[in-house]
C-alpha cells in the first residue's frame, strides 16, 4: 500500500478531492465501484444519467480517486472501465492547515488494453 499527503495550498489538488467526496452522487459512484465498471452499468446501478455520470467520472477522474482503462470486449471493441484507486482516504487538520493521506492499492494493474470474455 503506498501513501500520499496532501498540503492545503493554492496549487494542491486538495480541494478536488474535497469537492468531489462532498457530492453525494460521486459517492454513491465511489461505493458502486467495487471492481472495474463502464460508465453505462453505473448509471444504470446507480440510477442516473449517463451525461451526469460522465460529467462525475471527470470529477472523479481529476481528483485521482478513479482510474479510467480500456478493455476489449469480445464482440464489442474497445470498452472503457472505471475503477476506484484508493482504499482509504483520511483528512486531518494540524497546526491550522488541512492535511489529506491518501491509501492507494500496492498491487496497481500495468497501464493498457486488457482482454475480457465478460
Amino acid at each position: 500500500m503506498s501513501s500520499r499527503n496532501v498540503e492545503s495550498d493554492e496549487t494542491n489538488p486538495i480541494d478536488r478531492l474535497l469537492d468531489a467526496l462532498s457530492d453525494e452522487t460521486s459517492r454513491r459512484i465511489l461505493c458502486t465501484l467495487t471492481e472495474p465498471t463502464t460508465a453505462a452499468d453505473l448509471a444504470e446501478d446507480c440510477d442516473i444519467p449517463s451525461s451526469t455520470v460522465y460529467r462525475k467520472l471527470d470529477v472523479l477522474s481529476r481528483a485521482e480517486l478513479i482510474t479510467e482503462r480500456i478493455i476489449l470486449k469480445p464482440g464489442y471493441g474497445r470498452c472503457s472501465v472505471y475503477e476506484r484507486n484508493f482504499e482509504h482516504v483520511a483528512i486531518s487538520v494540524d497546526d491550522g492547515n488541512f492535511s489529506v493521506t491518501v491509501d492507494r492499492p500496492s498491487d496497481e494493474p500495468d497501464e493498457g488494453l486488457i482482454a475480457t470474455d465478460d
